[in-house]
């Protein structure tokens, strides 16, 4: 079975339909003759499997095939993490590959144990329940440093790497010497993504041509034909991957799952296109969940207050098994912004990743930059109680003012310049930080405590860490494919896979100005590995820098095609037809030819895929500031105020940048005050399965914002922008908790107090003394 592109693939110019109610979603795309999968869970967080029995269920009318592992295992090998990562001591992170069905052993509740194919869903899940698993239960462990029976034999402490980044002796040296030396213990809390549109695959083979085709909701089509190949040991043009409308992702789409290849299997083995759609149960127990991170860090400073070093020391709870990216999601992407901006003679951080029997962890909005600003910002704010100083000023001594050069972070960052003291200054004053006092007064009078804080944030966008850990000297490589209409219609095919962030338009105003086109004749269509070879997807900030290099390349491209071109139909010496705002010129003469005239004279001339390599990423950087109100007799929080001052460089689409501040912050919020996926310490049983469990930030509970842009362009691509999508994500969280802190000043438990900082836990604090 064959499809054309255009029974699949949406047209990203076509965002509007996610408010229209038109858009064209996994779950919404019906096949002739599709059956329904359903994938029977673990209903244990850790046991060996003495035995399946699968025979009833496949006597079940409509029942088509029941897969257990042992089934697939010649079909389909595990999802391997695709990034290497070697310990202080020089051995390599353990191997952890997740299973497609787990046939010795499940690892989390949730684990996939065998997955039932019928004509409909009712009938797959019906014949589930008459799967019979004996289970030999063992003993679980959902927090790094409990002691249980080891997850990998080949991690009998449970531990997958011990990594460290920066020099620890110059690092330890300027603490043992320090004036003053900050400590503060956090913990950023095990989050889940919850889109508004969970996970879904629809698999079909085709037996004729050996070739396999997914449709799945991803943030990339070509990294997920790139893991589910090398599973399959397909050559890669054997499976193609398309992407309609995606319903939201923040990170947890990104990867290949066992459920894509599952339908593919079944698909192959039924002789049928088999569907699976997650509910929103199984999402809590099979998307890949975030942060989870427990860090001690400390800061020290001279006497005169200037920054000297900071150590960060984090135990990260990985789950069961290593998703795709989980080693750099821990580690190397958030190390470079765990300074900031700030000027420091050293730093020094160390992670000890530890294996659990939860669901695995992955990028998650913000992906590591969040955990590193979250405690940048928050030991200088201890840091500014212990020493009686304003925590503004202590800041401003140890930022930069406004630069437009380049300057490089101890940490090896090179940062493309940033507004950053003035991004503080203006936070604050449109915040009115200075009367701040009187609103606290009049809380005070109503019996409510009051409280300010404000964090600097700084992000690194263009997914270099990504592309440098899989392979030391690579960068990252996006493609654009270019097809020119005979009546100047331009039909442009990218990479990048929008999930409702609006990424087209950019691109089409900058195609059609660059080949003198009308912009409403160029469409962006995207998620589709039959229409382009290679695309680096979304994820890390990035989608906009890669696809403006790619789109350039392009650019470049069609200039020389259509230069070689009119170089031979008009006998002209080489070099003497140049191109300019989307004219072919011969220098000397009247002669001219328009992109759109040469198109149409020489059809396919100048079509063709180009590919753009990604030198460097960009860094948003910021000021965010919060002010809460807590009602001491309940402990309930109340964010009533919310500013933020965002350098993203030229702001291209400012109610896209808008909505992507929001919704940031929102995430942000959620993290800091109510979201925590909670496993029971003894069974491993995820406490918060469900959104009457888990609690997401209601519309109610997020203030609007007060957003200004301090953009400095940015002169690594030709927008001059800066990525804006995981802004708020990073600056909330440390906005909020210290304006929580701020109101919660007079009570010493509030120095112990986590994220997120709920109710109850609040209450407690106020009520210790009592």
């Amino acid at each position: 079975m064959t499809f054309w592109h255009s029974d699949l693939t949406a047209h990203a110019r076509d965002e509007d339909a996610f408010l229209q109610g038109a858009g064209r979603y996994v779950d919404d795309i019906r096949l002739e003759g599709q059956a329904h999968g359903y994938v029977l869970r673990s209903p244990h967080a850790h046991a060996r499997i003495r035995s399946i029995d699968t025979a009833r269920a496949r006597r079940v009318s409509g029942v088509l095939a029941v897969l257990t592992g042992a089934d697939v295992a010649g079909m389909v090998q595990p999802l391997g993490c695709v990034m290497p990562l070697t310990s202080r001591d020089g051995t390599p992170r353990v191997e952890a590959d997740r299973a497609i069905l787990a046939i010795d052993r499940v690892r989390h509740v949730g684990d996939g144990v065998a997955f039932v194919v019928a004509g409909t869903l009712l009938e797959a899940a019906a014949a589930a329940e008459l799967v019979q698993v004996d289970y030999e239960v063992l003993p679980a462990v959902a927090e790094p440093g409990k002691r249980a029976v080891p997850i990998w034999p080949e991690a009998p402490d449970n531990v997958c790497f011990d990594w460290q980044f920066g020099d620890e002796d110059a690092c330890s040296h300027l603490l043992a010497q320090a004036a003053h030396v900050a400590r503060i213990t956090l913990r950023s809390p095990r989050v889940v993504a919850v889109p508004v549109e969970p996970r879904a695959a629809l698999g079909v083979y085709d037996s004729a041509a050996d070739e396999y085709t997914l449709v799945s909701n991803t943030q990339g089509v070509h990294f997920v034909r790139r893991v589910l190949a090398k599973a399959f040991d397909l050559p890669a043009e054997k499976l193609r991957v398309v992407t309609p409308h995606v319903g939201g992702g923040f990170g947890s789409k990104i990867f290949a799952y066992p459920e894509q290849a599952l339908v593919l299997a079944a698909a192959r083995i039924t002789g049928r296109p088999v569907r699976w759609t997650s509910t929103r149960t199984e999402a809590f127990l099979s998307d890949t969940q975030a942060r989870d991170h427990h860090t001690e860090a400390a800061l020290a400073l001279d006497a005169e207050g200037r920054f000297l070093a900071l150590s960060v020391q984090s135990t990260v709870n990985l789950g069961a098994y290593l998703s795709q990216y989980t080693p750099l999601t821990a580690t190397g992407v958030g190390a470079p912004v765990q300074a900031g901006a700030y000027r420091f003679r050293a730093i020094a951080i160390s992670v000890r990743g530890i294996f659990t029997n939860t669901v695995p962890v992955d990028a998650y909005r913000g992906a590591g930059r969040p955990e590193a600003n979250y405690v940048l910002e928050r030991v200088i704010d201890r840091a500014a109680a212990e020493l009686g100083l304003d925590p503004a000023a202590l800041r401003a001594r140890n930022l930069p003012e406004a630069q437009a050069e380049r300057l490089t972070a101890v940490t090896g960052l090179v940062i493309d310049g940033g507004q950053f003291a003035d991004n503080q200054r203006r936070c604050l004053r449109a915040a009115d930080r200075g009367s701040f006092p009187l609103r606290r007064a009049e809380s005070a009078r109503r019996g409510k405590l009051r409280g300010f804080g404000f964090a600097n944030y700084l992000e690194s966008n263009g997914g270099l860490a990504v592309a440098r850990m899989i392979e030391p000297d690579r960068l990252p490589v996006e493609g654009a494919a270019l097809t020119f209409g005979p009546h100047g219609e331009l039909d442009i095919v990218v990479g990048t896979q929008s999930t409702g962030q609006d990424h087209a338009l950019p691109l089409i105003l900058h195609a059609a100005r660059s080949f003198g086109l009308a912009p409403e004749k160029v469409v962006v269509r995207q998620g589709d590995t039959g229409l382009l070879g290679r695309g680096g997807g979304t994820g890390g900030s990035k989608s906009l820098l890669t696809s403006s290099v790619a789109l350039e390349q392009a650019v470049a491209d069609v200039a020389a095609k259509g230069c070689a071109l009119l170089t031979r139909e008009w006998k002209a010496a080489s070099g003497e037809i140049q191109f300019e705002r989307g004219l072919f010129v011969l220098r000397g003469s009247n002669r001219v030819m328009s992109v759109a005239e040469v198109a149409s004279a020489f059809p396919r001339s100048l079509d063709g895929e180009s590919r753009g390599i990604l030198k460097h990423g960009s860094c948003a950087n910021g000021c965010h500031a919060c002010e809460v109100e807590i009602d001491p007799d309940t402990g309930e929080i109340e964010v009533v105020r919310y500013t933020a001052v965002d350098d993203f460089g030229e702001v291209l689409n400012e109610a896209a940048v808008r909505g992507q501040v929001q919704g940031g912050v929102a995430q942000g919020l959620g993290q800091a005050l109510s979201e925590h996926a909670v496993y029971d310490a003894v069974t491993g049983q995820l406490l918060t399965g469900s959104l009457l469990d888990y609690a997401v930030p209601r519309a109610a509970a997020v203030p609007d914002i007060l957003w200004i842009n301090n953009g400095l362009s940015s002169r690594t691509n030709v927008f001059g922008a800066k990525a804006c999508g995981e802004a708020g994500a990073s600056a909330a969280p440390p906005a909020v908790m210290n304006a929580v802190a701020d109101a919660l000043s007079a009570y010493a438990a509030a120095r112990s107090l986590q994220m997120p900082a709920r109710a109850a836990d609040v209450w407690r604090v106020i009520h210790a003394a009592a």
